[in-house]
């Protein structure tokens, strides 16, 4: 009986936007819009995945067109945010896998519970109140129904993309505290923004990272019900930010253990799965002024862990497709129409 295979994937577009359209006040010409198309579409060939998570999709016509190009427009059911203003997450679904229609949710807002406070209590403790009420950009969550015959629960599927770790702009108010004054009386106004401009940008990729934690806390907590987290989450894998969101499930490391037998809120990065059955690491999905670091991840839950007792996959491989990335200014010198992050994927067996 042939093996009954589930491949997953995230893949960041790169500001794939209509041609003349505006996108961070820049603009592609026909040529150029054609050249991302292309690359895309033979990106897409080339890993053949059952669910497929996007970013950087700033309209719903360039991706139909990115399927249309590569002649799988019939093949995936397509689950889209329509606007041309604001770059946003997708998820495409090969058929006979499919996305019900009622579950699909685009989640703007924090949970109601998440309070990021702190009143102040003894040393070293400081008093923390952090009003960030929202992500960056709309997760997608969906319910995924698998064929009949493999008679598995639906799999909740969640596309992220978290705040980059660009610096954010200091306000010219904070420039204008008596304090701030006196510094930059000293300093130029740059050293103080390349200060407290990344810090900004961490804390709101941390709030939206517990967010992101509660709402699969609520999923996770009880259930069996399988769930992927797929995307640019924007930090590395090991990262403060990235574990908030994996609660760092235990793994199991020789036979006679029996850790990882259960984990009813973790989720586990296929990063670490493959990184467990190589010899050496060399996973990256991005490279920044010769730094290569993973900032695209898939997470699963128990269901997709070999060692749970629950689980109803076990863990294939991780492919990364990152030839197209090197040293270069990606805007120069990349080659044309190619994305700056390198597409992840994820390939699992039904027990």
């Amino acid at each position: 009986m042939a093996k009954k295979l589930l491949k997953v994937a995230s893949m960041n577009l790169y500001n794939l936007q209509l041609p003349g359209k505006s996108y961070y006040g820049n603009k592609y010409t026909q040529k150029q819009y054609d050249a991302k198309v292309a690359w895309s579409a033979k990106m897409l060939q080339t890993i053949d995945a059952d669910i497929i998570g996007f970013q950087e999709l700033w309209a719903e016509k360039c991706l139909e067109d990115v399927f249309t190009h590569a002649g799988l427009s019939s093949k995936y059911e397509l689950v889209t945010l329509d606007n041309d203003f604001e770059a946003s997450v997708a998820l495409a679904v090969k058929k006979p896998f499919k996305p019900l229609k009622s579950t699909i949710e685009w989640v703007k807002d924090f949970p109601e519970e998440l309070i990021l406070r702190k009143g102040s209590g003894a040393p070293p403790d400081y008093q923390v109140d952090v009003q960030i009420d929202g992500f960056s950009r709309p997760i997608c969550k969906a319910s995924i129904k698998a064929p009949d015959s493999w008679k598995i629960p639906n799999i909740d599927v969640l596309v992220s993309h978290l705040k980059s770790k660009m610096p954010m702009d200091v306000d010219q108010d904070v420039f204008d505290e008596p304090k701030v004054k006196d510094f930059t009386k000293d300093f130029p106004k740059s050293a103080y923004s390349e200060a407290i401009g990344p810090a900004l940008s961490t804390i709101k990729r941390t709030a939206e990272a517990a967010a992101l934690r509660l709402i699969l806390t609520k999923l996770l907590y009880k259930t069996d019900t399988p769930v992927v987290v797929m995307g640019d989450l924007n930090d590395s894998q090991h990262s403060v930010t990235t574990s908030l969101i994996t609660a760092d499930p235990p793994y199991r490391l020789h036979a006679a253990s029996r850790t990882g037998s259960k984990s009813d809120r973790g989720m586990y990065a296929v990063s670490t799965l493959q990184e467990l059955r190589s010899l050496r690491d060399v996973y990256y999905t991005y490279i920044h002024e010769g730094f290569r670091e993973s900032l695209d991840h898939i997470l699963v839950s128990e269901q997709f862990y070999d060692y749970s007792s629950k689980h109803i996959f076990t863990f294939k491989e991780m492919q990364i497709y990152n030839d197209h990335l090197a040293d270069y200014d990606h805007k120069e010198d990349a080659p044309a129409g190619s994305s700056d992050h390198a597409p992840v994927a994820a390939t699992f067996v039904k027990a």
